[in-house]
């Protein structure tokens, strides 16, 4: 992704988990046009005001992701 204001227009964002608040709003202010999320059991975060303001937002819920979240959390919970 380029960057500047104008630089993510029309791109897509892939990330493990559903964006949080600050990522939402980046999404927002580069134009990401489509974010695809990993997964979404461990953390749910601004999927819905994405698609309210016009995001594709697709969720692959991919069983490596979660996996890999759960195993994170699991070891160190003082971090999540």
């Amino acid at each position: 992704m380029l960057t500047g204001r104008a630089g993510g227009t029309g791109s897509t964002m892939y990330t493990t988990l559903s964006p949080c608040d600050m990522c939402t709003g980046a999404c927002l202010l580069y134009g990401i046009a489509r974010v695809v999320i990993g997964e979404n059991k461990n953390f749910l975060g601004g999927e819905a005001y994405l698609k309210q303001r016009g995001v594709e937002v697709v969720v692959v819920d991919d069983a490596k992701c979660k996996g890999l979240m759960d195993k994170f959390i699991a070891e160190k919970p003082e971090l999540w």
